[in-house]
């Protein structure tokens, strides 16, 4: 096939693949601009169904503490008149058991705590005021579970109101009926004179809620970076097949018109093809061949 020169030949052989890498740029960016809220949304739900996870198995530690004291411990201890304080009460057990807790895994709490607690340690944190604070004014709620913040940690709390009785009162009743051992040890001035039926402090379990900005910046950019790979490799490819498939083909059947158009008659067309390009090409050389027998007949 002859080539001729044509001015507008680089426009016209740059504007179909041009299009191709616009169409595929432009479906990149959407993709990368939709799988920042779709990677955010996914690493939220994971980060809050991992901590609701945990959140379940230390409420149920904590139930079960308090249920071997109820049950085991303290029966046995009244029944042979010995005191105790971790097998009487549940609370001390509950802090004797999240003090060893704690030193394992410091980001995670078990807490108890009371704005009139025998033990100074238990006084409620800004976060356990407002938990109690809700108690006290709802005493229908029997949990509650909400994001917040302990020791300047986002946490994830779940809480249950404490609520004197009987039992309670052999440590939290009047300071002069109290055992001596618990004045002793913690003095007469704060824990005592409990009222049956209050809501006397709270139970608290809190988990640490990863830093779901910090995981999603991260898993974007493995998300973006992946992307970027399988974008590029899909413009490599398909700028390597439209050329040979498409432009390439195009071209060669432009420039052999073109030749035709100025009276270069005698190169044949290849048909190599049985699609819509090799259909094209068929009727290229048919009106070749007119030309080519029109102009015969001219010459006689």
């Amino acid at each position: 096939m002859s080539k001729s020169k044509n001015p507008a030949a680089g426009a016209f052989k740059g504007s179909v693949i041009r299009r191709f890498n616009w169409a595929l740029f432009v479906l990149y960016l959407g993709s990368v601009a939709l799988s920042a809220p779709a990677v955010y949304w996914m690493t939220k739900q994971q980060v809050y169904a991992q901590a609701e996870n945990e959140l379940g198995l230390l409420v149920g530690m904590g139930k079960a503490i308090r249920g071997y004291v109820g049950g085991t411990l303290r029966p046995f201890f009244m029944e042979n008149d010995i005191f105790f304080a971790p097998g009487f009460s549940g609370v001390v057990a509950i802090s004797d058991v999240a003090r060893h807790f704690a030193g394992l895994y410091p980001d995670y709490h078990i807490r108890t705590s009371s704005d009139n607690p025998l033990n100074p340690s238990n006084l409620p944190k800004p976060l356990e005021m407002e938990l109690l604070a809700q108690f006290r004014k709802n005493r229908d709620l029997q949990v509650i579970e909400r994001e917040g913040r302990l020791d300047g940690q986002r946490v994830l709390v779940s809480s249950a109101p404490m609520v004197s009785k009987p039992g309670c009162m052999r440590c939290h009743g009047e300071p002069e009926l109290t055992s001596d051992q618990i004045t002793g040890e913690y003095g007469t001035k704060s824990g005592y004179n409990y009222e049956l039926g209050k809501v006397v402090g709270i139970n608290t379990v809190a988990v640490p809620l990863a830093n779901v900005n910090a995981l999603t910046l991260m898993r974007s950019s493995y998300v973006i970076g992946l992307l970027t790979l399988i974008f590029a490799l899909i413009f490599i490819v398909v700028n390597l097949l439209v050329r040979r498939s498409l432009i390439n083909p195009v071209l060669e059947l432009r420039d052999t018109v073109q030749a035709v158009t100025k009276g270069h008659i005698e190169h044949e067309v290849e048909v190599k093809r049985d699609d819509e390009i090799g259909q094209l090409a068929r009727e290229v050389e048919l009106l070749r061949r007119s030309f080519a027998s029109a102009m015969k007949r001219l010459r006689k």
